[in-house]
């Protein structure tokens, strides 16, 4: 019997809900069929793959650091991964010198 914990590999679409700030379990049943994430469906829970929420989330600040840091923008996120704030400071600091 799977159990759903915060680690695993999926998510209820009721936790993608509140990571999206969405008020409608139907809103993030489109989103993510935009996005082309499966839902599955397990007794009455819809669930989906966690990796694959936090990568569409991901995409937009992957965009910008690649826009602001060509060289180096995996660095920088690795930092934002690592919510490394005064890295991340001092890098962009290093960038922009």
């Amino acid at each position: 019997m799977l159990n759903f914990k915060k680690d695993e590999k999926l998510i209820e679409l009721k936790e993608v809900c509140k990571k999206l700030k969405f008020k409608d379990l139907r809103t993030v049943i489109k989103w993510c069929k935009k996005m082309n994430i499966p839902i599955i469906l397990r007794g009455k829970q819809k669930l989906t793959y966690r990796f694959l929420v936090d990568v569409e989330l991901d995409k937009g600040i992957v965009k910008f650091l690649k826009s602001e840091y060509p060289e180096s923008w995996t660095k920088m996120y690795q930092l934002y991964l690592d919510n490394d704030t005064l890295g991340f400071a001092l890098a962009s600091m290093e960038n922009s010198a």
